[in-house]
């Protein structure tokens, strides 16, 4: 009879992620690009679906948005450069998650993944010299392997659904492929994210 009467909620502390389907919105701040000058901070949004294949680990399929600006000065022969540069960064990635079966509210996590960075760049360079100044624009893009890798905290609102903060940092390297510049940087974020997750089932 006690089996029978089991409540979700015990299925779930002894299952913990293992089998459920779990749906994740976010949206990001961009907090810092390495190697760059932010004009301010960036933002971003995303989507993950994951599954859980064991009690403490889930596996996760993400797309994420990101769009920042960057400024950049260089003093050569008594010329001022300013260089500005808009930058969009699309990403797709397979993650793994790691967080404890428990059934406190309020529980932590770290993930890790590995996916496809592809990165659009718009630079305006703007020369200050007699007798005027000069504007030149350029547009790059390009696609890179890379990483990131992130702690969290979920808390609970309800049984399915949660609140999620999290801050992660993305690293893409190796040469670039698909892309007019086979020289172009990578794509180096620090990001603070918050967004809900659903448990579909």
């Amino acid at each position: 009879m006690s089996s029978e009467l089991e409540s979700p909620t015990d299925e779930s502390r002894q299952r913990g992620l293992l089998g459920h389907t779990t749906i994740r919105v976010d949206g990001a701040i961009v907090l810092a690009a390495l190697d760059q000058t932010l004009m301010h901070a960036g933002w971003g949004t995303g989507v993950t679906v994951s599954y859980g294949v064991a009690r403490a680990a889930q596996v996760s399929l993400g797309l994420a948005y990101y769009q920042f600006r960057a400024i950049q000065f260089a003093y050569l022969d008594c010329d001022c450069s300013v260089s500005r540069s808009r930058n969009e960064i699309r990403q797709t990635t397979m993650s793994v998650e790691l967080q404890p079966p428990t059934m406190g509210r309020v529980r932590p996590w770290f993930g890790a993944g590995f996916g496809v960075y592809e990165r659009t760049e718009t630079r305006d360079e703007t020369t200050y010299s007699y007798p005027g100044q000069y504007t030149y624009r350029s547009v790059t893009s390009g696609t890179k392997l890379g990483m990131n890798w992130g702690v969290g905290i979920s808390a609970r609102l309800g049984q399915r659904l949660a609140i999620d903060f999290a801050g992660r940092y993305h690293h893409s390297f190796g040469r670039p492929f698909l892309t007019s510049d086979p020289y172009m940087d990578g794509a180096r974020l620090l990001t603070a994210q918050a967004g809900l997750s659903y448990v579909v089932r």
